[in-house]
């Protein structure tokens, strides 16, 4: 192997290694992930419910636990998450924020909504009137999302819907966390969340395969750093 292929090879490589041990080890730390948000969803679900009032509460100590949270809801701060289907009906998932007095707020995942034939309407949402107590599990204010365009926040429609952009768009102070909803209401909305972050094998999975490929390029080079240490045989002249 001439030292210019050699140097291709090794800067090929180190490249392709970098990349595959990379996405293994991004693969491998999302099912860890999956499995802990399953584990504390477990244990949190045996626990008590913690009321969550006007005062701010730290997110660590309620991620993952069931909360009560009485207040008044606010219909212009509705938010409509887009592509949320079920089976076959494409539908949205109803995100409100509800006043807890003192300044205070929190966003509610309130439930799903079927959507319309035409696209462009958007389905009809009840909102129960005064001051209503709900129960529900304690979300990260946030999470990962790929987005492949900026997203607008001046409409009704999100892709994506965070405590960080509640803030943003409506300009109130609401508490680091998302309540998902679980107790019965008379909005007609559907509150049969599927359980967090399931799945953790298939990121398992995926990270096996990434770390194969690394092991792949690792053996490749190592087998030109054999072919370009051997000794060549000396060159036969003229009989």
């Amino acid at each position: 192997m001439s030292a210019r292929r050699f140097w291709i090879a090794t800067v090929a490589s180190g490249i392709g290694l970098a990349v595959t041990a990379s996405a293994a080890v991004w693969q491998f730390q999302r099912g860890q992930e999956k499995d802990r948000v399953v584990h504390e969803a477990e244990a949190g679900a045996k626990d008590p419910p913690i009321a969550v009032g006007p005062a701010a509460v730290p997110e660590s100590a309620v991620r993952y636990r069931r909360v009560t949270v009485s207040g008044r809801f606010l219909p212009e701060t509705r938010v409509l998450q887009d592509n949320q289907t079920r089976g076959t009906q494409h539908g949205y998932v109803v995100y409100e924020a509800l006043d807890l007095g003192g300044g205070s707020h929190v966003v509610v995942k309130r439930g799903w909504v079927a959507g319309l034939p035409d696209r462009s309407t958007l389905p009809a949402v009840r909102t129960p009137e005064g001051t209503v107590t709900l129960e529900g599990m304690a979300l990260p204010p946030t999470s990962r999302f790929l987005e492949l365009a900026p997203t607008e926040l001046e409409g009704p429609v999100w892709q994506n819907v965070t405590v960080e952009r509640y803030t943003q768009r409506f300009r109130r102070s609401f508490q680091p966390l998302i309540v998902e909803q679980t107790n019965p209401l008379p909005d007609d909305l559907v509150r049969d969340w599927p359980k967090p972050a399931s799945g953790s094998s298939k990121n398992y999975g995926y990270a096996f395969q990434w770390a194969s490929m690394a092991a792949l390029i690792m053996v490749f080079y190592g087998y030109s750093l054999y072919r370009r240490a051997r000794p060549r045989p000396p060159a036969q002249g003229p009989a």
